[in-house]
């Protein structure tokens, strides 16, 4: 844990705003203010609008061994002396969210909050939990809570040519587009640090289409061999990651809708990033990238071939007569082996 200083610091304050979110970050040592400004969200501005949460990290000894120790304490039936720690704590609206902190750890609890309540409140933009990088003019969302492998899957894709977007938030606007959210990736490390990198050189800065959702994880040993998703599998995919699910139903399912309208979908246990990386990409060029292609999804608006040659929509009737042989209707037979083109 950090000394105890020897004199009392100066405090400071930070008010700011992200998406359109007013925040104000307390510091009992204004020294701590740079470091914060670094672990704020991506675009955030200056602001002096009244805040929509309050975040403040402040230096105090905490009793932190029973919460620490709480389960292994049951185990054994009695309870460990508690030992007063001096520490960083973080609270939300006043509320403790975690005590006995360093200083990286402290300003890590720090950011992942700050950016949970700008995800939740922000409007009318929708958060997921994905990596984003974009191949053309499409993007390749891959939905994931923290910790999945997102931001290891999205280092190797931007090292095999794709642009950087995000390696936590996937930043939808109305019409399903995803938007930049660029920043530093990071990466979990032994011993549950985490690790930052600088943003990628480049890194996108227009909105695009999703052209591809990769439901995946790491599995020792796996073969890249993912199957289709359906557009309602490709919903469900991004559902079970967005940050405003439940506190907006009906408008997150609108959202989702039309992200994943245009868009592939696969699912599939990953082994080495790099080796996906390249498959993922050729799939967002359009290949195949190793995935089954039997099920693909038929084109969206596609008409049948009958319906093409008489020039009608489907299931409309025309002017001309179905041929007949004995007087009898004679439906045609749905060819077996037909199969959609790939989107």
């Amino acid at each position: 844990m950090d000394p105890m200083p020897t004199s009392a610091p100066r405090a400071g304050v930070l008010r700011a705003a992200a998406f359109g979110v007013p925040f104000e970050v307390r510091v009992d040592d204004a020294r701590l203010l740079p470091a914060v400004e670094e672990r704020l969200p991506p675009g955030w501005t200056h602001a002096h609008r009244p805040p929509a949460l309050v975040l403040s990290l402040i230096h105090e000894v905490s009793d932190t061994s029973f919460w620490m120790d709480r389960a292994a304490e049951r185990k054994v039936g009695s309870r460990r002396r508690s030992t007063p720690v001096y520490g960083l704590s973080v609270r939300l609206d006043g509320h403790p969210v975690a005590r006995g902190l360093s200083h990286p750890d402290a300003l890590d609890v720090f950011e992942s909050e700050l950016q949970l309540c700008v995800a939740r409140l922000a409007r009318p933009e929708v958060f997921v939990h994905a990596g984003v990088v974009g191949v053309g003019r499409r993007a390749i969302l891959v939905p994931g809570r923290s910790g999945s492998g997102k931001t290891t899957l999205v280092r190797a894709l931007v090292e095999a040519g794709a642009t950087y977007y995000s390696d936590e938030y996937a930043v939808l606007d109305g019409a399903g587009h995803v938007h930049p959210y660029p920043r530093r990736p990071s990466v979990r490390v032994s011993g549950g640090g985490k690790e930052r990198h600088p943003v990628p050189h480049g890194h996108g800065r227009t909105p695009l289409a999703v052209g591809l959702i990769v439901e995946t994880r790491y599995r020792a040993g796996a073969r890249w061999a993912p199957v289709p998703l359906t557009t309602g599998e490709c919903v469900l995919a991004l559902l079970s990651n967005t940050v405003p699910a439940r506190d907006r139903p009906a408008e997150v399912l609108a959202v989702l809708a039309r992200a994943s309208a245009r868009a592939r979908g696969v699912r599939g246990d990953r082994g080495p990033a790099a080796k996906t990386a390249g498959a993922l990409i050729a799939m967002a060029r359009g290949g195949s990238g190793g995935a089954a292609t039997s099920a693909a999804r038929p084109k969206r608006g596609a008409r049948s071939s009958s319906a093409r040659a008489v020039g009608a929509k489907p299931g409309k009737r025309t002017g001309s007569k179905p041929a007949r042989a004995g007087g009898v209707r004679r439906p045609r037979a749905p060819s077996k082996t037909h199969r959609p083109e790939l989107p």
